[in-house]
């Protein structure tokens, strides 16, 4: 674990060597559910070293945090035909509590809500010639017991429960030319997607979605500046369930959500001395119904900062923490690989 060039503690030799069983525990610090554990059990089909890129990995995975939220299921990451075919598969059972907040925070200190649910996700990408252009598809299922609490002071009203299903197709279509996939430092990742869902599906009725989204890294010597902009519109009668949400640090997991959100956000990153990092970053994000109310809508900004160790060189890895803070709430996140990690 000490890398030959400065004798620093790194498991660059030991992830490239690695084959078979690997345990990894992890911290969960999502504001939206409470702190929390994780851990997988990964098994890498092959190392690095005799695959010549990234192994496929097939993983179990399980976790819980303090407001009784829970999950546990299985994922499978798979890289083939030289990295031309790109295949991610999960199957997870999740029990979610958190606050719901409505579209435009309607209630605006929260509503208890319980989602109990079943979780199916298939992706698959094609690289197109050799370029750095990938074309795909995926679906997700989402079978959902969603139960709100007691809100009305009745002896008769218990809360309300909904049963929902979520079955969406959609498009993919992305570009990548970042340096690495873990903790960028120059290259961008583009993607578009257009989301589908209908009666016929097994879904909440006829709807869809359309995504847009820019991630870049600029190296300015020893600064590195990443940037950040997303756009997601819905088309349709969209669930609450399903409607976009701001997703940035700092802001708890679906507090602001509606039809329509638009976001950027801005980091710097500072080489303090040999592989420790400091960082600071900020974002403005935006929820709203249509593009006529879009000054209307439920803004909120983020600011923070955080530190990053280069614990894998040879693969660009760094992991620390950050710091944020929202218009009206504060977050702590372990980081392994960059926040905006796609």
């Amino acid at each position: 674990f000490r890398d030959t060039t400065d004798n620093a503690f790194d498991i660059s030799p030991w992830l490239m060597q690695k084959e078979g069983f690997l345990p990894v525990p992890s911290f969960i610090t999502e504001p939206a559910v409470g702190l929390g554990g994780a851990a997988a059990l990964l098994f890498f089909h092959s190392s690095f070293l005799k695959k010549k890129g990234p192994p496929n990995i097939t993983g179990v995975a399980g976790g819980g945090t303090q407001n009784g939220t829970w999950g546990i299921g299985l994922f499978h990451a798979g890289f083939y035909k030289n990295d031309r075919i790109r295949y991610t598969g999960a199957l997870f059972k999740l029990n979610v509590n958190m606050q719901f907040y409505g579209p435009g925070l309607i209630f605006k200190d929260g509503i208890g809500i319980n989602l109990n649910s079943w979780l199916l996700y298939q992706q698959l990408k094609f690289r197109i010639g050799n370029s750095n252009f990938f074309i795909g598809g995926q679906y997700l299922l989402l079978n959902t017991k969603n139960t709100f609490e007691k809100i009305i002071d009745l002896p008769q009203f218990n809360g309300v429960t909904l049963n929902a299903n979520l079955s969406e197709l959609t498009a993919v279509f992305n570009y990548e030319s970042r340096n690495n996939v873990f903790t960028p430092t120059q290259g961008i990742f583009a993607q578009i997607t257009a989301t589908y869902s209908d009666d016929w599906l097994g879904g909440e009725g006829l709807y869809g979605r359309l995504n847009g989204s820019i991630i870049g890294f600029i190296p300015l010597n020893t600064f590195n500046l990443g940037l950040r902009w997303e756009s997601i519109h819905s088309l349709g009668e969209v669930p609450f369930w399903a409607r976009p949400i701001v997703q940035m640090r700092g802001v708890p997991m679906m507090k602001y959500q509606n039809k329509n959100v638009s976001l950027v956000e801005a980091e710097i990153n500072y080489n303090l001395y040999r592989r420790w990092y400091l960082l600071v970053f900020g974002g403005l994000g935006n929820t709203y119904t249509d593009f006529s109310s879009f000054n209307k809508g439920s803004s909120v900004a983020t600011i923070g900062t955080g530190f990053r160790y280069q614990i894998a060189r040879l693969f660009g890895l760094k992991m620390g923490a950050d710091v944020a803070w929202s218009t009206e709430d504060f977050a702590f996140y372990v980081t392994v690989g960059h926040a905006w990690l796609r």
